[in-house]
């Protein structure tokens, strides 16, 4: 049983027991004065309680909101660590496609020099990038 069901069975059994008892008062073979007065004094005995239940019932709340609060700080910091992680893998991802791309611009201009040369003598070799920095 958890404890939420547990609170909420409690209150159902203390406000059943209320109706019980205030059912039974009412239709026992007691002179109605009696009745009245008994009916008062556990009035007052339950309205004295009533206090202790608010009090027992927030703490639980507070205490139920802290733990929450602190369970999705933890949450937020992992979510923030992966996604950093998430991001300087993609920064080495990108970087490294850059260089490949300058790397292969940089052959395919020396082979456009290369064959123009062949065909129409010698051209000046087409410069390419050499660095990803150059390249973005």
């Amino acid at each position: 049983m958890s404890k939420e069901s547990a609170g909420f069975g409690l209150g159902g059994f203390v406000l059943g027991a209320l109706v019980g008892a205030a059912a039974g008062l009412l239709f026992a073979p007691k002179p109605g004065k009696d009745t009245r007065e008994f009916l008062a004094e556990k009035a007052k005995d339950y309205i004295n309680n009533a206090g202790d239940v608010y009090a027992t019932g927030k703490d639980k709340a507070v205490e139920l909101y802290s733990t929450a609060s602190d369970k999705a700080g933890v949450a937020n910091t992992q979510i923030r660590e992966k996604i950093e992680i998430a991001r300087a893998r993609l920064n080495a991802a990108v970087s490294s496609a850059a260089e490949t791309a300058a790397e292969g611009l940089h052959a395919a201009g020396e082979k456009v020099a290369h064959v123009a040369a062949a065909g129409e003598g010698e051209a000046a070799p087409v410069a390419a990038p050499e660095t990803a920095e150059a390249a973005q």
